[in-house]
């Protein structure tokens, strides 16, 4: 082996600029002839190991790798999915500032009891209230003094009213004593079905004894009305007390009682107090959708009878007779508008602040029988902010799916609106969400 002559390998540079080593030259039948150990030595030589190509397995490899493309579609989802969510969860905002305007209004208008059409109606609706204030009493006075109290007056007879005028007479049906109404009255016909009086029409009134002292102080009984006598009325009208203001404070004597002076101020001071109570009570019974004003309030202030005593304290008592008249806001309001803003008539308007505004009475209504009354009159002062009403469920309505740029234009061809402002989410959006729900609307004020 040693007298082999080996030629010197040398490199040879291809175009990868990978060093291939040039194969061995040894014939193969020669290093088939060598011993076994040479030829295995040969085999292991590095210098006979086959070339491999290590630049183009890493150039294919680079090239079929599919990490690239994985982050490619991953980005791409990513940024799909975001936008759909946003224009899912689309919404708009709208500010509209509706149009106000202060004007003095001094105006009268009628209201009817019963109206189809145009015309304003009234309702009115009547409740009591009493209080009490102990006073010193300084003064020893002889006292006559006619038992009272309230009864209920019924109708059995027809479904026709009849009036009972004042100092129309009532007997006790027991001791045949005699007390007068107070004030004219009419008793409402009863309620009838087939020719029979289903439920008797009624009314209440104030009673007084026909004279003075103790022996008038019956409490609770039924009466009957003698001036019937002798017709069909007599056994078919009635009356009884009721039993939250019996018939009582009959005195005849001499007693303690406050001077005049003290009188009076409690109850101007009482009464006072019950005009207060009255109001709070109106409020909380009266329709939401109704307004009522303390003009509109017919008070009769009436002194409750009392026990008299020999004591040095006396009880001043006040009941207040309270008739409220209201009215539905919508309709009043719509008349005051039509009065004082004629260049907005078509309009929608509310008033902000209705209950400050005067209301009194053209004809007196206090001594009058409310259930007499077939129409009033009453004049209505003072400055009123009209408040242009917007249909927000319109705006919506028509703003969904509409570009922005038509915002200004929908919103001028909409009356009551001062100016409007809308923003759009996300700010990408050109276009309202085509579902109303998704548009909010608010007005300014509220």
């Amino acid at each position: 082996m040693n007298d082999i002559i080996r030629k010197q390998m040398k490199d040879v540079i291809v175009p990868q600029n990978d060093i291939v080593r040039r194969p061995s030259t040894v014939p193969e039948p020669y290093v088939a002839s060598l011993p076994k150990e040479e030829w295995s030595r040969i085999e292991k030589n590095p210098f006979f190991e086959k070339p491999q190509n290590k630049g183009v397995g890493l150039e294919r490899k680079k090239e079929s790798s599919p990490h690239g493309i994985l982050w490619a579609l991953l980005f791409a989802f990513i940024l799909a999915g975001g936008f759909t969510s946003a224009n899912y969860y689309a919404k708009a905002t709208v500010e509209i500032a509706p149009i106000v305007r202060s004007v003095a209004i001094d105006t009268d208008i009628s209201a009817l009891k019963e109206a189809s059409g145009d015309e304003l109606i009234f309702q009115f609706m009547s409740l009591s209230e009493e209080k009490v204030k102990e006073v010193p009493a300084t003064i020893e006075k002889k006292i006559q003094k006619k038992a009272s109290g309230k009864v209920t007056i019924f109708n059995k007879y027809n479904g026709e009213k009849q009036r009972l005028i004042k100092n129309t007479r009532l007997e006790d049906s027991k001791t045949h004593k005699i007390f007068r109404i107070d004030e004219s009255v009419v008793v409402p016909g009863a309620t009838m079905v087939g020719g029979k009086v289903t439920t008797p029409g009624s009314v209440e009134a104030l009673v007084y004894a026909d004279g003075a002292g103790p022996e008038y102080n019956i409490g609770t009984t039924n009466f009957t009305i003698p001036g019937f006598k002798g017709d069909p009325r007599y056994t078919r009208f009635s009356a009884t007390s009721k039993p939250d203001f019996p018939i009582g404070g009959g005195f005849s004597g001499t007693i303690k009682v406050p001077s005049d002076e003290v009188v009076e101020n409690a109850q101007s001071e009482l009464e006072k107090e019950l005009l207060e109570i009255a109001v709070i009570k109106v409020r909380a019974q009266i329709p939401s959708n109704a307004t009522f004003f303390p003009g509109s309030m017919a008070v009769k202030f009436e002194e409750v009878p009392q026990d008299f005593t020999a004591v040095d304290t006396a009880k001043v008592s006040m009941r207040a007779m309270v008739s409220v008249f209201f009215f539905d806001t919508e309709k009043l309001t719509e008349k005051l508008a039509q009065a004082a803003l004629t260049e907005y008539k078509n309009n929608s308007f509310m008033i902000s602040n209705m209950s400050e505004l005067k209301f009194s009475f053209i004809d007196p209504v206090e001594k009058v029988v409310l259930s007499d009354l077939s129409n009033i009159h009453f004049h209505i002062s003072s400055t009123a902010e009209f408040v242009g009403q917007v249909d927000t469920q319109k705006i919506r309505t028509l703003l969904a799916g509409k570009n922005k740029k038509d915002f200004s234009k929908i919103i001028i061809d909409q009356s009551n609106i001062s100016k409007a402002n809308a923003v759009v989410r996300p700010m990408w959006k050109t276009v309202f969400p085509s579902d109303h729900a998704k548009i909010t609307v608010k007005i300014l004020g509220k």
